[in-house]
């Protein structure tokens, strides 16, 4: 669950012009909540800058179970305490500063970087008896012999080693027993259980995905 719209068409689209990075986290907080409330049957009304909504109810369908849970998925600090302290699930998605395309952003997937996430995440989530999942927005797979060559031009774009690169949670490539591999250090380095990737990835992960079930 994330704010319905990203980009500046996206903003457009709905009539307003896309705000500051301090006010788009606002409206995904304001949307969150909102939808967090309606699925759990309440009665929501908000009138605010980020969100106006009048006595709405979600009366059918509703949800068969008793929660459903919610994925934020995010990079920046106050969101990452918010989603710590909310969420079910936090996904890091490795997000720096949007880029003036409005589409692409610089990644934050240096070690310190990736720490100071999950410290934001930790710190939200102090005091939760059940703490949230941990995943990883996945850029690169790649199924190959010869990982370090692979990664090295996404290295160089991102001013990272291969190996720095290689280390993150944000790519998976090299042989299927490199990533099967990496899978597991990245659950004991970060404590990232969940992968998220595109759907032509799939295929080529087929041989990993059968080893980890």
């Amino acid at each position: 669950m994330s704010a319905p719209v990203h980009t500046p068409a996206e903003w457009r689209a709905v009539g307003r012009e896309r705000p500051d990075v301090a006010g788009r986290v606002r409206r995904c907080v304001a949307v969150a909540e909102a939808v967090r409330a309606l699925l759990d049957g309440a009665s929501v009304t908000v009138d605010s800058a980020e969100l106006t909504m009048r006595e709405a109810v979600l009366r059918e369908p509703r949800p068969v179970q008793p929660r459903i849970p919610l994925t934020m998925g995010t990079a920046n600090s106050t969101l990452l305490r918010w989603a710590g302290a909310h969420a079910d699930v936090v996904g890091l998605t490795g997000f720096g500063r949007t880029l003036a395309d409005g589409h692409q952003h610089e990644a934050r997937w240096r070690v310190d970087q990736i720490e100071a996430q999950l410290a934001c995440v930790a710190a939200g989530a102090a005091g939760r008896a059940d703490p949230p999942a941990l995943e990883a927005l996945v850029q690169t797979v790649v199924v190959t012999d010869d990982a370090e060559a692979a990664a090295a031009e996404q290295a160089r774009r991102n001013g990272m080693t291969a190996a720095e690169l290689l280390a993150t949670p944000f790519v998976l490539i090299g042989t299927v027993d490199e990533i099967i591999t990496a899978v597991a250090e990245h659950e004991r380095r970060w404590g990232v259980t969940r992968f998220v990737v595109r759907s032509d990835a799939l295929d080529p992960l087929a041989p990993v995905l059968t080893r980890l079930t």
